[in-house]
């Protein structure tokens, strides 16, 4: 089965566990979770790319971070990812790495495991 679609996923490893990733058709797909899930930081919404080979998903998205005690500091955050679709769940691992503004690595890597469940209308 396609990855195409809106799933609850649970990142075992991130600051804040739960998340909504939309995949879309055109293999772009956006991430979302609650801006205060993440204590010490405020995190845009992911916006990325994903590709598939049989029912491996392999892609990336890209985030910015502001620190919530000096707005002026201010990361990109690059989240890879690998997924293996199981019909309507997937599982697989996440690797974030955090970059200033002149693409210099600051933090990370941090790992995380991922779990997905798709939403459907119930």
């Amino acid at each position: 089965m396609s990855i195409v679609g809106v799933w609850e996923v649970v990142a075992d490893g991130a600051p804040f566990n739960y998340h909504v990733m939309t995949f879309h058709a055109d293999g772009t797909m956006a991430q979302s979770n609650p801006d205060h899930g993440n204590r010490t930081t405020s995190d845009s919404n992911g916006m990325g790319t994903w590709k598939a080979d049989g029912a491996t998903v392999s892609g990336a998205f890209l985030e910015f971070t502001v620190d919530r005690t000096d707005p002026a500091l201010v990361q990109k955050g690059i989240v890879r990812f690998d997924l293996t679709v199981h019909g309507d769940e997937f599982t697989g691992s996440a690797s974030a790495t955090f970059y200033d503004l002149s693409d210099t690595p600051r933090r990370g890597p941090f790992p995380a495991t991922l779990t997905g469940r798709r939403f459907t209308c119930r």
